[in-house]
């Protein structure tokens, strides 16, 4: 106990990192949906491509409170989201053509290592717990 505050039970790194990261795809694809929708100039495809990104974002972030609260749900939608993520970001690179994209490149890498987190071990059985 501090200060007559009960103490937070131990968590994994690998699960703290896998919040953080959930947490950092989910404002920031929230936010980046908003922005889309804002500018879509009323056009319907426009809006629902920012909306679905908005989504997106907002399922990530859902899912990193969801770890936090050790709750299994939190668990399948990151890993649910992080694979939809990544499928989306290799279809975008596939249908791009030419080289890596940087920010593509840097995005399977993020995408990358939170689904390594997610499904290591120590991850899983402190999720659960």
């Amino acid at each position: 106990m501090v200060d007559g505050l009960p103490a937070l039970p131990a968590r994994p790194a690998s699960l703290v990192f896998a919040v953080v990261l959930l947490a950092i795809i989910g404002v920031s694809g929230s936010a980046v949906g908003i922005e889309l929708v804002s500018v879509a100039d009323g056009t319907t495809t426009g809006a629902a491509i920012g909306a679905g990104i908005a989504g997106y974002g907002l399922a990530c972030l859902v899912a990193a409170i969801g770890i936090v609260l050790r709750r299994r749900w939190g668990w399948w939608l990151g890993l649910a989201s992080i694979l939809v993520g990544l499928g989306v970001q290799a279809w975008t690179q596939l249908i791009g053509g030419g080289g890596l994209d940087p920010v593509t490149g840097f995005g399977l890498v993020v995408w990358g290592l939170t689904l390594g987190l997610l499904l290591a071990p120590s991850t899983r059985a402190g999720a659960r717990a």
